[in-house]
């Protein structure tokens, strides 16, 4: 799948984005990499789904019959991927200003283009099966079911309903949830943003939450308007990946009941290698450290910065973690000394490596470098494992140069870096930089050398004589 973004925000010409199962972002401020990082995060997002054409013809008739066998050429001959394409793009687009909270201004003149991938959802074809099932509204005890199969073949799907379905708008909005998970592939689990906030947002989510904060608003007030209270509630006031941070780190009492059979082990290295720090969450959400071997509890406000900030990443892997998630990371490296930087590079390989797709923006020259590291690791060669473990580098977080795609933002537009197993992923920003850094140190040290009074010569003593001089 790939999507093209054009006119909207900081991003100006017309770029495309193909994710992988490692994605990144990288480039100067103020380019767009966050404005592409949360369009990513709508179009993953399970809640956003688009109306086809396809589910509103076959909604009624589906509905009378129960049953209904379709070519696959229906689904997928090229008409239908161009319907479903434009219909994906034009309904991303359409509820961008509300996943941003702001004015349609927002995207009067962007361009946004879906284009799905016939390989990709081919691939998924083998395993793909859809059911869905409710609580009927008319009675608690019955169920309304929706499944759907291809045939070993591939070339025809079976769809069935069963239980008391009452209107085609209601088979409708089923069958393109169907669709959705058809077109895309890659919306296969969880989708979790960790925005740049995240480090002040662990500390003040309670006073953040715009649900509560609009109840007790509404419960001081004089007088109660009780269509105001509910469009308050109704509508955050923040862009929906901070609003959905808030919610995950609000909902943390019931998360922690959770735990990541595939994932929890990565939580606790994380702990122990790099934030060398034990959380623990009570019952009332309340998050407390406490350092490694000491049993001293401290307030999360009284950690590190760095304490602060991957209390999310740790409570995603420990707690919600699953094969076909997709974690998406606004700088990952933030209150990083760089080789936890680099640890946390390794990291995020490592999930890549286990089903997790991993999106991330980021300014960190040695996270990417790392993630160069690995991915020529990934390349058999004699001296590979020695290597390897010469520099901690484990074959678990090995990444084969087809998982990853890097894009370099500038004004207004973006280039897809070069990433193969003999070299890497080439950085010119990064590059740049650098060598900019280094002429800058080269020039003013001999300047400074330059304008300093020559030293008098050492005196040279005889050997095998000791200087004389006062004890």
């Amino acid at each position: 799948m790939k999507i093209a973004i054009e006119n909207f925000g900081a991003i100006k010409k017309r770029i495309e984005i193909e994710p992988r199962a490692l994605t990144i972002f990288c480039g100067s401020n103020n380019t767009g990499k966050t404005y592409g990082l949360y369009v990513l995060n709508a179009l993953m997002d399970s809640r956003f789904v688009a109306s086809f054409d396809w589910a509103r013809q076959h909604a009624k008739g589906f509905l009378e019959t129960r049953r209904l066998l379709v070519d696959r050429s229906s689904l997928l001959g090229p008409e239908a991927i161009r319907h479903a394409q434009h219909s994906v793009a034009r309904d991303l687009k359409d509820g961008l200003p509300r996943f941003f909270v702001a004015d349609g201004d927002l995207t009067a003149e962007a361009v946004i283009d879906i284009t799905l991938s016939l390989p990709e959802i081919e691939a998924h074809l083998a395993s793909f099966e859809f059911s869905y099932g409710e609580r009927s509204s008319a009675s608690q005890k019955g169920l309304l079911e929706l499944s759907c199969k291809f045939s070993e073949d591939g070339q025809r799907v079976g769809i069935s309903l069963e239980g008391d379905w009452t209107s085609a708008a209601q088979v409708e909005r089923v069958l393109n949830n169907f669709l959705m998970e058809l077109y895309c592939p890659i919306r296969q689990g969880r989708a979790l943003l960790l925005p740049a906030e995240r480090s002040g947002i662990n500390l003040f989510f309670r006073e953040l939450n715009s649900r509560r904060a609009a109840l007790f608003r509404h419960a001081t007030s004089q007088t109660l308007d009780t269509n105001e209270l509910l469009k308050d509630i109704l509508v955050s006031r923040y862009p929906q990946p901070i609003h959905d941070y808030i919610e995950f780190m609000t909902a943390q009492p019931e998360i922690k009941r959770q735990t990541s059979d595939k994932f929890a082990d990565l939580a606790a290295w994380l702990q122990k290698e790099v934030l060398r720090v034990k959380y623990k969450v009570d019952r009332y959400g309340d998050i407390s450290i406490a350092p490694l071997r000491s049993k001293t509890e401290l307030g999360l406000h009284l950690g590190s910065s760095t304490a602060k900030t991957f209390f999310g990443l740790w409570s995603y892997l420990n707690h919600l973690a699953q094969p076909g998630d997709c974690l998406m990371i606004d700088e990952p490296e933030l209150n990083l000394h760089p080789l936890n930087q680099r640890n946390i590079a390794r990291l995020l390989a490592e999930l890549v490596n286990r089903g997790i797709r991993v999106v991330v923006s980021t300014h960190s020259d040695y996270m990417v470098r790392e993630w160069g590291n690995l991915v020529m690791l990934s390349e058999d060669f004699p001296e590979r494992d020695a290597v390897a473990k010469q520099h901690g580098l484990n074959s678990a977080q090995w990444l084969a140069a087809d998982k990853v795609h890097a894009y370099e933002f500038h004004a207004g537009g973006v280039e897809p870096m070069a990433v193969n197993a003999g070299s890497g992923i080439r950085t010119p920003l990064f590059d740049e930089s650098i060598e900019q850094l280094n002429a800058a140190a080269q020039d003013i040290y001999f300047a400074v050398q330059a304008a300093r009074p020559p030293q008098p010569a050492p005196t040279e003593t005889k050997p095998g004589k000791a200087r004389k001089g006062k004890a």
